[in-house]
């Protein structure tokens, strides 16, 4: 697992963001599903390997939601990149989870001296998994199960009969409506979407100075791993209070950093030019790129600068 799947679950692990994520995704925003409802799984599941034998997979989160009894289990599995076997991996997590309330089951009625019957009624808690894509491509592998399926002209007949397995997918670029969260969540998926235009990011801090004076410092490592920006690290560290920090003046440090830093990228590739004119023996070009940006983008493409 890497980094930012790393961090990425121990922020979407706090119960009142997991709860936030559901209800926003799940409940148009309404508060359906309340923090304290929300009771821990372990993420490790029992599956069979490839070869049969008994083996472990781990879900990124897992939790239960418990209303005076229980209601229905809720998964989360956080996305970078693109898997073409997404479908069948969600079918497959979902199968052991039934999988495994069913064992519970039987273990449950052994130890009561029950007599189980396979036509005996039973009662398994709905399964939801929502897959959170983050990456910077859309998602254009299968969608859903039936995509993954080769129906060839004989096969076509029966398509319909075929049971189908979509994807509960959330694409946080395209798909997700930040507006619906009442969270810090909001404005962590506010940034996620904004990652490669730091522009935006800006104007969206701007306009949300108040929520990211107080972001706590989990959602913080959130945006510094998802950005790919170890600097905004130091600065958080600078402007920490507590457990919170004040994104908007860490932020505004490493924006003035980023400036001096192409400032002076900008004057050594300029000093560069200068030395190949002046090899070339092209003195007059030296000042026209000085006063014209056209020209001196045109030697800068010239020269492979």
């Amino acid at each position: 697992m890497g980094k930012k799947d790393i961090t990425l679950n121990a922020f979407l692990g706090d119960v009142h963001i997991f709860a936030d994520l559901l209800n926003g995704c799940c409940f148009q925003g309404k508060t359906i599903i309340l923090p304290e409802e929300l009771l821990p799984l372990d993420s490790a599941q029992y599956t069979s390997t490839n070869q049969g034998k008994p083996g472990k997979k781990y879900r990124d989160l897992k939790k239960l939601w418990y209303q005076e009894e229980p209601v229905a289990i809720f998964a989360v599995e956080n996305q970078e990149c693109r898997d073409y076997r997404m479908p069948v991996r969600c079918m497959r997590y979902d199968a052991d989870e039934y999988e495994r309330q069913i064992k519970a089951f039987e273990a449950e009625q052994k130890s009561v001296s029950i007599i189980f019957r396979p036509g005996k009624a039973i009662s398994l808690l709905p399964v939801l998994t929502i897959v959170l894509y983050y990456g910077q491509e859309e998602w254009t592998v299968p969608r859903r199960l039936s995509e993954m399926i080769a129906f060839r002209s004989k096969t076509a007949r029966f398509r319909e009969q075929i049971p189908d397995y979509p994807l509960r997918l959330i694409s946080v670029r395209k798909d997700m409506d930040i507006e619906l969260f009442h969270t810090e969540l909001r404005e962590v998926m506010g940034i996620l979407q904004r990652v490669d235009d730091k522009r935006a990011m800006q104007i969206f801090f701007e306009n949300n100075r108040a929520a990211f004076s107080r972001l706590t410092e989990q959602a913080f490592e959130v945006i510094v791993n998802c950005t790919n920006s170890p600097k905004l690290r130091k600065y958080m560290l600078e402007n920490k209070e507590g457990e919170c920090v004040d994104m908007c003046r860490a932020f505004e440090e490493w924006m003035e950093d980023c400036r001096a830093e192409g400032i002076k990228e900008g004057e050594n590739r300029f000093a560069r030019l200068i030395q190949l004119l002046e090899r070339d023996d092209r003195y007059s070009d030296i000042s026209k790129a000085a006063d014209n940006p056209v020209i001196r983008n045109r030697l800068y493409r010239k020269y492979g600068l």
